[in-house]
């Protein structure tokens, strides 16, 4: 287990082939959740808007509290251990201190404020899922950005 915990990733190649594939993968994995989202909800807010909300003139009926919690659930399961991955890689970075601290404390905040706003939505209306979809777009573009800076570091052999 002394290879785990060594300064220098590039001195075992087979761990370093392992994160720089999971790092790919994560960026992939991000990559198809928006996607995903895309696909169900929209890509714009009034899309997420009528989607979550309804919308009488296209016969689409509001969410359901049940449809909500079950689509969160199942979702902020994968984001949070893509974020725990990312965060965990980030850390080993050389970046600087105060930069990993921006990213990682901007991205769990976006992390935390996607739920709650599509969860506030149902008392709120359309301020609380515009404030949804900024926290979801916020947290994939930080995240693929900061697993594309490891993948980068990975590559050029300064991880």
């Amino acid at each position: 287990m002394k290879f785990i915990v060594s300064k220098k990733l590039i001195d075992n190649r087979a761990l370093y082939m392992s994160v720089l594939w999971m790092v790919i993968f994560l960026v992939v994995a991000l990559c198809l959740n928006v996607v995903a989202k895309g696909i169900d909800f929209g890509v714009t807010p009034t899309q997420w808007i009528g989607h979550a909300l309804g919308n009488e003139a296209e016969f689409i009926d509001p969410l359901t509290i049940k449809d909500l919690l079950l689509t969160l659930h199942t979702e902020l399961f994968g984001l949070i251990l893509l974020f725990i991955l990312i965060s965990a890689l980030l850390m080993r970075t050389s970046r600087s201190r105060t930069l990993k601290m921006v990213l990682l404390l901007s991205g769990i905040a976006s992390l935390l404020i996607y739920p709650l706003g599509l969860l506030a939505s149902l008392y709120l209306g359309s301020f609380a899922i515009l404030l949804a979809w900024g926290a979801f777009i916020l947290f994939h573009l930080l995240m693929i950005g900061s697993a594309i800076d490891i993948l980068i570091l990975l590559l050029r052999k300064r991880f």
